[in-house]
């Protein structure tokens, strides 16, 4: 039952992190809270899922075992 979160247990979706990060950063860069309608603001209603989604993201990229890939290439590379 509790498979998905053990090790090797999800599979990380890298491109959906980065995208959640950016609409922080665009969130909190913004010069309004989202009140205006133009398109490309972020409502900061939205804050609360932004911020989970990139922890759902982030733990699925360290349950998927693909992190510690990275970490070895760097350790390979000092």
């Amino acid at each position: 039952m509790w498979k998905f979160l053990m090790d090797k247990g999800q599979k990380s979706n890298i491109d959906a992190l980065k995208e959640y990060v950016y609409d922080l950063i665009k969130m909190t860069t913004q010069k309004d809270a989202g009140q205006r309608r133009v398109k490309s603001n972020i409502s900061w209603d939205e804050l609360d899922m932004v911020i989970m989604s990139i922890v759902i993201e982030a733990t699925a990229l360290v349950l998927s075992g693909d992190l510690d890939g990275v970490k070895k290439e760097e350790s390979d590379e000092r």
